[in-house]
């Protein structure tokens, strides 16, 4: 399973099984501190009950807050985000010991109510520690009575904050999409699928549809960095397409039968050439390439890409032999920054309800759009074929995403932007605005026939996946998701520059409450968002005008 070799990869704290990894320098009696510990908790709880990426990545932004609130007691300057400076406690109070204290009553309150199956783990976790986890006084004048009153008032505020935590996160907003995998009505709009694709069996049900609407911890507005719009199928905005007769309606009436004759005329050739993208990376995909889509792919049993991010802060909180004081606010922005990506992300992704490149690309196949006819009318293409088939013939409406061949062909959700891309980007960031430097050095071998997907046949040698950068390892998470057919070029790279954005965003106001409530020059990403912009930018040359 993926999941035996997801995903903290320093070998001398966290065995893998079956990659032998080289990530960083880091020797096994190096101290964890307990907020790098109570991270790991969360985590792997996550792991045991997993909720889907939007759900893990607020509970990672609640959990780093709640322990910055904690500690913030203990400190001079910084004040709480829910509480300002009312829990101040004098200086002869701010010992190692009472941070501590404070900061695993927060964690353990917020984490039991987050996981509730994850309570005997927490449990124990506490017991280990040497606190009684039945302490739930809320005298402020003691440590365990901090984190207690943290954790009540950041959850009070947090219960309500739109998400619908108390209802198990279901649809607030009655989403609906006019398509199935049998009558695609818009070819623009998502599809849900079976799982396993074509078996027939229930349709998915689109993941949190209303967490464009989640409180976040730095947005002014949550649709302040949503990206321009998707690529449009019809070169017209005044025509319109009927899919199930096979023909387009032009803005004077005509109507003419859908073919390949008609792109570039009424058929916009972008919406085409990004599925053509799509199915040429499947084509020729290397062991590189498919063990990139595993190694990112975060699904269910890890810590979903928002996770990921955090356990890579562990690794760099033991690799800069990191304080308490320093994992507390690295955290804390950490946290708050996949949390936010997240509500930006799926913001969007409602915004624009567009479609994942497995339909397009299938539908376009039934109506002659992409590949080539066989003679018969059915249009093929090349392609990955599955498991261990390599690089085959196949007709476009058999076209297979590189996942899990077991899980969904795609997420439950819309493709635009991509969530990998924002949350690897905007973790990523708060690495880089934390340690003064992108440099990360991290690496991980996979042997050979080691691949989750096509086991004892991929890699067919060694293969080493190494980011000498922070960047490197988050634009690599978001090509993963192109290697794997799960998005378009513009769904990955306009997920990396939001992600960016936000990440500057909540890096900012973190600032805000470390420094005590005094606003510091914003954090400079420029260079960042210029090189991916630079990227985009070349893009969209091929694009066609929208009428």
């Amino acid at each position: 399973m993926l999941v035996m070799y997801k995903k903290i990869l320093s070998l001398t704290l966290f065995p893998l099984g079956i990659a032998s990894t080289a990530l960083l320098p880091v020797s096994s009696a190096q101290a964890v501190t307990v907020a790098s510990d109570w991270i790991g908790a969360a985590t792997q709880g996550v792991r045991n009950q997993p909720q889907g990426p939007t759900v893990a990545s607020r509970l990672y932004g609640i959990l780093g807050t709640a322990m910055y609130d904690a500690w913030s007691a203990y400190e001079a300057t910084p004040i709480s985000t829910v509480l300002g400076d009312t829990l101040q406690r004098p200086t002869s109070e701010n010992t190692q010991a009472n941070k501590q204290e404070a900061i695993s009553f927060a964690a353990y309150r917020v984490l039991t109510e987050l996981l509730p199956t994850q309570t005997a783990n927490l449990t124990a976790r506490m017991n280990s520690l040497g606190y009684n986890p039945n302490n739930t006084s809320t005298d402020t004048t003691t440590a365990a009575g901090i984190g207690n009153t943290i954790a009540a008032t950041l959850m009070n505020a947090r219960r309500n904050d739109g998400s619908n935590q108390l209802n198990g996160y279901v649809d607030t907003i009655g989403y609906s999409t006019p398509n199935t995998p049998t009558q695609v009505v818009n070819i623009e709009l998502w599809t849900p699928e079976s799982v396993p694709i074509d078996s027939g069996s229930a349709l998915q049900t689109y993941l949190t549809p209303h967490w464009g609407t989640v409180q976040s911890f730095s947005l002014t507005d949550n649709a302040q960095y949503r990206p321009p719009e998707i690529i449009r199928f019809l070169s017209d905005r005044n025509a319109s397409a009927d899919l199930q007769a096979g023909t387009i309606t032009r803005a004077d009436g005509t109507v003419v039968p859908i073919s390949a004759a008609l792109v570039g005329v009424d058929i916009n050739p972008a919406f085409i050439q990004q599925a053509v993208d799509v199915v040429e990376f499947s084509a020729n995909l290397t062991d590189e390439q498919k063990l990139i889509a595993e190694f990112w792919e975060d699904g269910p049993g890890t810590p979903f890409p928002p996770g990921t991010w955090m356990e890579f802060g562990q690794d760099i909180s033991q690799r800069d032999n990191n304080t308490l004081d320093e994992d507390v606010q690295l955290f804390f922005a950490l946290g708050n920054a996949v949390m936010d990506a997240g509500i930006a992300t799926w913001e969007a992704k409602l915004s624009y309800n567009s479609a994942r490149p497995v339909r397009v690309i299938r539908e376009l196949g039934r109506l002659g759009l992409i590949g080539t006819d066989r003679g018969d009318g059915v249009f093929v293409i090349n392609a990955w074929g599955g498991p261990g088939l390599g690089t085959i013939t196949i007709p476009a409406t058999q076209f297979l995403t590189y996942q899990n061949p077991f899980g969904p062909p795609s997420p439950p959700f819309a493709e635009y932007t991509s969530g990998h891309s924002a949350f690897s980007a905007a973790g990523a960031e708060i690495l880089r605005l934390f340690t003064g430097s992108d440099v990360f050095g991290g690496s991980v071998t996979f042997a050979p026939g080691t691949s989750a997907f096509e086991p004892g046949i991929t890699p067919g040698s060694p293969v080493t996946l190494s980011w000498d950068t922070f960047s490197e390892a988050a634009d690599e998470a978001g090509i993963s998701r192109r290697y794997g057919g799960i998005h378009f070029l513009d769904g990955d790279i306009q997920g990396r520059i939001l992600g960016r954005r936000v990440g500057g965003s909540v890096w900012n106001r973190s600032q805000f409450f470390i420094n005590g409530g005094v606003t510091t020059p914003e954090a400079d990403n420029v260079l960042a968002l210029l090189t991916l912009g630079g990227i985009f930018s070349l893009t969209r040359l091929r694009k066609s005008k929208i009428k």
